[in-house]
């Protein structure tokens, strides 16, 4: 009897410490990030907030903040397809190859769900969902890049609106939507509207509009050219 209760007892003890186990943000694999400013961001994220695991990784915001203290700023854009048709194109074209530009380039994606590390060369990617991270390199200008991350944070299938905020740590905290609309003639207008703040004026003033519009421009232009494809 005693013997079954301590095999019962260590099954036990396994099993919570499967169920626990976690990515760490250090087994993140260098090499395949691909970008220096990614792995360096990383590294300063997890000691400045003490971070251990990409499952502690947060919101910089979240509904209850005031967001008439943050710049903001609208993109919309045209595109020749159903509404449907290019929704579905936002939830499963793979982030490496929308994300994939002069200016933008995509390291990995961290899923929440499945505590999984998908770098940029995978071919693993299903769909878009609630807490995933994207870790991304802007080149804002020639050698000079900057790593940011954003979180899933809503995926209204009813309203087509995707929201993704900016993580605790980001040179920026707010949060970008995308919303889809239905044209009279059929086509699909989409509306990027970003809330943004950092510790700098000039950034916010000068820098970011300017380069945020060229960033999902190149984005939506994707989007548009995977939609239409035959």
């Amino acid at each position: 009897m005693l013997k079954t209760k301590m095999i019962f007892l260590l099954l036990y003890l396994f099993a919570g410490t499967v169920t626990l186990a976690q990515t760490q943000i250090s087994d993140a694999d260098a090499k395949k990030l691909g970008y220096k400013k990614v792995v360096k961001y990383l590294k300063k994220n997890e000691s400045r907030n003490n971070l251990h695991f990409f499952s502690e990784i947060q919101p910089s915001i979240n509904d209850s903040n005031d967001m008439s203290r943050f710049y903001f700023h609208r993109g919309t854009y045209i595109i020749n397809a159903p509404v449907g048709q290019v929704w579905n194109t936002c939830m499963t074209v793979s982030p490496a190859n929308l994300w994939k530009g002069k200016m933008l380039g995509l390291s990995c994606v961290y899923s929440n769900n499945s505590d999984k590390i998908s770098y940029r060369n995978d071919n693993d990617f299903d769909r878009l969902e609630v807490h995933q991270i994207y870790f991304i390199n802007l080149r804002m200008i020639r050698l000079f890049n900057v790593a940011a991350a954003l979180i899933t944070t809503k995926i209204d299938d009813n309203e087509k609106i995707l929201e993704f905020t900016y993580i605790k740590g980001n040179k920026s905290t707010g949060k970008q939507t995308v919303r889809l609309v239905e044209t009279n003639d059929g086509e699909t207008k989409i509306v990027h509207e970003t809330f943004y703040r950092s510790g700098s004026k000039f950034r916010d003033k000068r820098l970011y509009p300017r380069f945020h519009q060229i960033a999902i421009t190149d984005l939506h232009q994707k989007i548009g050219i995977y939609s239409t494809e035959k």
